[in-house]
């Protein structure tokens, strides 16, 4: 199991992001984001620096429809093996408005 895997949360934003599934092999991971009480389903690619880590960067973006919510970020992690933390910004947009965030996410 990848140490990705797991609910990562910002109390400041009330915002969390899931991985339910990630694959170190190829980078691929499957999860939820969660922001404004709507849960959006994401496709995530990361890449842990030298192919082993300890440093990764994310990208993630996924949506739900009717009605419309769209959510993406990045972000990147200083070590996975230690602190759980991962430092994201991205947007967030509904049918009437788009809302950016950063916050730092913490593995809980």
């Amino acid at each position: 199991m990848s140490l990705l895997t797991g609910k990562f949360m910002c109390k400041e934003l009330n915002a969390e992001l899931i991985i339910s599934h990630a694959e170190d092999s190829d980078g691929s991971a499957i999860g939820e984001f969660v922001l404004a009480e709507k849960n959006i389903p994401v496709s995530i690619h990361y890449h842990f620096k030298n192919s082993g880590g300890p440093e990764t960067t994310l990208t993630f973006s996924g949506h739900i429809d009717d009605p419309n919510y769209y959510a993406g970020g990045s972000g990147y992690i200083a070590n996975i093996k230690e602190n759980n933390e991962i430092d994201i910004a991205g947007g967030f947009t509904s049918i009437s408005d788009t809302t950016g965030f950063s916050g730092k996410f913490f593995k809980v």
